[in-house]
């Protein structure tokens, strides 16, 4: 199956990405900045840091757009994509609620269009705003299952981001490798598993250093794991059990168009807020079934489809098969739809992982 034909906008990657007026560094710059606004955005409810990510990457890609080549693949995926936004559109729900799971849905194949087209110079506005902000936003928190790092799955976009820099340089490697560290320390159990998934998809298994060093440090990691942060290993689902089968009633119960279109957008946070006992719980924290509630079963039809054709797109990328893979899987037992800044990064991630395969890099 072919790939996208983006040699023109390919042509001299190995200078910054070509903007409008050749001004490379003040594009770096500049970008740098807005991300690092939009990333305290975050704390106004994240709405506000997604339009400034939709606008300002979409601008960016315009002119590479304009030189790309749509295949009969590219166009399906798109169909499929709008497909979902307009169950999305025509269900129910408020017209904020609809605007802001649209802006979710759209955040993710950014990222991947951003990373096909522009490569690696989208790590150099990206890396550099999430190293000046997670020093300066993280802190240990005390919960009841003892002291937690935050912003997991900003470490691990960060780490996502820093497995394809490559040759970049070894600066990226250490990153890489601390930010690995932050996401063991966060004991979030689905974002650590999302991290070894995406370390399988970056080192190289058929080769004999691989398993004479990864053995021991996998004992090592394990022993570690065990005695200082054992929540990793709980199996306690924290509540959701119970909400999901909640939901999986009230969607059985729901009407034939209900069930087919779904109860529209932000029906989830409706039914949450409606009950006391779920006031602190704040989400379904299961993305899949959340589509599946809100769009119905057109909707979720689509999502499967969605998901299937990016990682048939990607197939020939190991590495990006397994950041998407591992995005999906995270999406089981967290809010990742709503997690803007993890999505355009793991997107750009596996778009860089798949231009790099594709074009010989």
């Amino acid at each position: 199956m072919r790939e996208l034909d983006l040699k023109p906008a390919y042509q001299n990657m190995k200078r910054p990405v070509s903007v409008p007026g050749g001004i490379s560094m003040l594009f770096m710059v500049l970008g740098v900045f807005v991300m690092l606004a939009s990333l305290w955005l975050i704390g106004l409810g994240g709405m506000a840091a997604k339009l400034v990510l939709l606008g300002f990457w979409g601008l960016m890609i315009v002119p590479h757009l304009m030189q790309a080549r749509l295949n009969g693949g590219d166009w399906a995926a798109l169909f499929i994509l709008c497909g979902l936004i307009g169950v999305v559109a025509i269900g129910a729900g408020g017209l904020d609620a609809k605007l802001r799971l649209i802006g979710n849905l759209l955040i993710l194949p950014l990222g991947l269009i951003c990373g096909a087209l522009i490569g690696r110079d989208c790590l150099r506005v990206m890396i550099p705003a999430l190293v000046i902000y997670l020093p300066l936003a993280s802190v240990f928190q005390l919960t009841h299952d003892g002291w937690r790092l935050n912003h997991p799955f900003l470490f691990l976009g960060l780490f996502g981001l820093c497995c394809v820099a490559g040759l970049a340089g070894r600066v990226f490697g250490v990153i890489g490798l601390i930010s690995a560290v932050a996401v063991m320390l966060s004991q979030t159990r689905i974002a650590v598993f999302a991290l070894l998934m995406v370390v399988v998809g970056r080192i190289n298994l058929s080769r004999a250093w691989t398993w004479l060093l990864g053995l021991p440090i996998i004992i090592v990691a394990g022993f570690f794991v065990v005695n200082w942060l054992p929540r990793i290993l709980m199996t306690h689902g924290s509540g959701r059990l119970a909400f999901w089968q909640m939901f999986w009633a009230d969607w059985q119960a729901g009407s034939d168009s209900q069930k087919w279109l779904g109860f529209g957008a932000g029906s989830v946070e409706t039914v949450l807020q409606n009950l006391p006992s779920a006031a602190a719980f704040g989400a379904l924290h299961n993305d899949h079934f959340r589509i599946l509630f809100e769009t119905g079963l057109i909707g979720a039809v689509l999502w499967v489809l969605a998901w299937g054709m990016l990682i048939w797109r990607l197939r020939q990328a190991r590495l990006a098969v397994c950041i998407l893979g591992s995005v999906a899987v995270t999406m089981v037992t967290d809010n990742t739809l709503s997690y803007g800044h993890y999505l355009l990064c793991c997107g750009m991630a596996a778009g860089i992982a798949m231009h790099e395969v594709t074009h010989g890099e």
